[in-house]
């Protein structure tokens, strides 16, 4: 073996090596992430009580019998108010004086408590608005009156605090809550504070920011921080749907202090093709194999429900696909690797660059001798390099290292062998730095992501047809073609062996026949997803490759080496998930490495009988 093998092989064990006390970490956080919330929505209690005629508190105690564990519940505003009925605009009896902010607007309602509520925070959070209680004449049928100096469109989208009343239903239900403050026009640091504030004040330990803003974006999202920071509240991270603006840069701040919790609930979009049995399957999915630790769960209204209190079997299925996660403490931050052990680590990755390049160029000793060198030195100087270059970044720090490290490995690992032995070791070697490169607080809560740019699929495959393809015209013109190919793939996904790895639900809806289940079985034993169940195809490529080879049949070889570039891709790309547990990747990855193996070694043994 020539001495650039050996340096090469030497640099992937080395970063393995480096890699065992990262992942070590990762498993026992992996082991110790063991609690899932499964988060109630208040609107939708409401609703089942009013269709029930279940008082609200009867109908939350047995929510909590059947699996919720807490109440989202809604920060209080004009519009919700007067979209419920509980506040309706009033005209008084008499004119009324001229206002400062142009006219005043009266509010009736028969809940005195509740207008006492609204105008303390009206006086706290807009003085200007002048807020006062009125007496009400006896045309109002003993309704309080509420006056606001200004513009009603304007004070109507202002949160206004949250109702101690039913956050007290939830917690003598045994409900913990989850406060869903609004966001609204200039929202200043007094209005935030004040907000967040009374969150703490209903002892909720988490906040789920309500629709598609968190408060105090844009201008403002420091303040919010600064004081989810102070009050140890912890920040429900919706990243698979990504539908709040300044959501990413709030989980960036908080998640090195563990103040972050991967959310996720079903867009009315999503809920469609669902019922509540495939519905529950896909929960337990996004647990098991993405991460998500708090199930936002809202119940089936039209499409696919029955009646309303169906939705507590709902929470029952929930509850039996998560069965899994029973642990009640949190788990423990999960530190990202030093720059030391980044630099050891990224040295795997150097060593599977330069045998790629060797095997695709065909490089002379001497120069691959000074690619390993090279090699080597960049990837070790690279983690020293990842450092802040402005304020921004300084608040937000930057992630490029492990990433560039991370996509140079598993753009050239499928490169790196020439048979199923060389390739087994340097898919270990550089399977178990992915994973490490891509473990921290960070990582795991999908602030930061590996971001492939389909490098690692299109890249191989253009190695193969450089080595491969000995006319210089047809080489020329599949590696433009692939060019294109890569262009459109990008355009459309930008990370395809990403997505070909995501889990499927494992299990059918009730209403399918047993043929219609059997044909969902198959396609999914025989689908591309999830696609580290085709890992073995990276070493039955390659001994495939190599008989074909000896045998005079290059175009089989070609084909063949192809075959094994995407197997070897999909096999990395399987490591480089950290939200799924490792213990979630291995079983798959490792039965198809078995039989993937197996037919290596059977196609060898055929290959030498023919050679006799």
């Amino acid at each position: 073996m020539r001495l650039s093998s050996l340096l090469n092989l030497g640099l992937l064990a080395v970063g393995a090596a480096a890699s065992l006390p990262t992942l070590r970490r990762r498993r026992q956080w992996e082991q110790s992430n063991q609690h899932t919330c499964i988060v109630l929505d208040y609107d939708d209690a409401l609703a089942v009580c009013t269709r029930t005629a279940m008082p609200l508190d009867e109908f939350l105690c047995e929510a909590k019998r059947h699996g919720a564990t807490h109440l989202a519940l809604p920060e209080l505003t004009l519009n919700r108010l007067m979209q419920q009925g509980r506040v309706a605009p009033a005209i008084p009896v008499e004119p009324p004086p001229s206002s400062p902010l142009g006219q005043w607007v009266y509010l009736t309602s028969t809940e005195e408590k509740l207008l006492d509520h609204l105008a303390r925070e009206f006086a706290a959070r807009l003085p200007g608005s002048q807020a006062h209680r009125l007496a009400s004449p006896q045309s109002l049928n003993h309704s309080v009156i509420l006056a606001l100096s200004g513009d009603l469109p304007t004070l109507a989208e202002i949160g206004l605090g949250f109702e101690a009343d039913a956050a007290a239903q939830a917690v003598l239900a045994g409900l913990e809550v989850v406060p869903r403050p609004v966001a609204y026009a200039w929202p200043e640091d007094h209005l935030i504070e004040r907000t967040l504030i009374q969150v703490a004040g209903l002892g909720a330990e988490m906040v789920a920011f309500d629709g598609d803003m968190i408060l105090g974006h844009e201008m403002h999202l420091d303040t919010t921080v600064r004081c989810l920071e102070r009050l140890g509240l912890t920040f429900a991270y919706f990243s698979e749907t990504r539908h709040q603006k300044g959501d990413w840069f709030v989980a960036k701040r908080l998640a090195p202090k563990g103040q972050v919790i991967l959310a996720h609930y079903f867009t009315p979009a999503a809920m469609t093709p669902e019922d509540y049995h495939s519905a529950a399957h896909h929960w337990g999915m996004l647990a098991h194999a993405r991460g998500i630790r708090l199930c936002y769960v809202n119940v089936f209204r039209r499409l696919h429900a029955t009646e309303p209190l169906e939705c507590l079997t709902y929470l029952d299925h929930i509850r039996a696909n998560l069965k899994a996660f029973d642990g009640k403490t949190r788990p423990p931050l999960l530190q990202s690797p030093s720059r030391g052990e980044l630099a050891l680590t990224g040295l795997a990755s150097a060593g599977a660059v330069s045998l790629a390049a060797r095997q695709t160029l065909r490089l002379s000793e001497p120069l691959a001798l000074a690619l390993t060198t090279a090699a080597a030195a960049s990837a070790a100087a690279l983690p020293y390099l990842d450092r802040p270059r402005g304020a921004l970044e300084a608040s937000y720090p930057p992630s490029y290292a492990p990433k560039l490290l991370a996509l140079a490995g598993a753009a050239a690992a499928p490169l790196a062998a020439d048979d199923p032995f060389t390739g087994a070791a340097v898919h270990t070697a550089v399977a178990s730095t992915l994973a490490a490169l891509t473990t921290g607080q960070d990582y795991q809560l999908r602030v930061e992501e590996y971001r492939s740019l389909n490098a690692d699929l299109f890249l191989p495959l253009a190695g193969v047809l450089a080595r491969d393809l000995a006319d210089p015209r047809l080489k020329t013109l599949a590696l433009a073609m692939l060019g294109l190919g890569w262009y459109a793939a990008g355009k459309f996904n930008p990370d395809l062996l990403g997505s070909l790895d995501r889990d499927l639900p494992a299990g059918h809806t009730h209403h399918l026949s047993a043929a219609q289940r059997l044909v969902g079985d198959v396609l999914i034993a025989l689908g591309p997803r999830p696609g580290r169940k085709w890992a073995g195809l990276g070493l039955a490529g390659l001994a495939a490759a190599g008989v074909f080879r000896r045998s005079g049949r290059g175009d089989l070889a070609f084909a063949a080496s192809c075959l094994s570039a995407i197997g070897s891709a999909m096999l990395l790309a399987a490591f480089r998930r950290p939200e799924r547990p490792l213990a979630e990747t291995l079983p798959t990855v490792g039965k198809s490495w078995a039989w993937g193996g197996a037919l290596a070694l059977v196609l060898l043994a055929l290959g030498r009988a023919l050679r006799r």
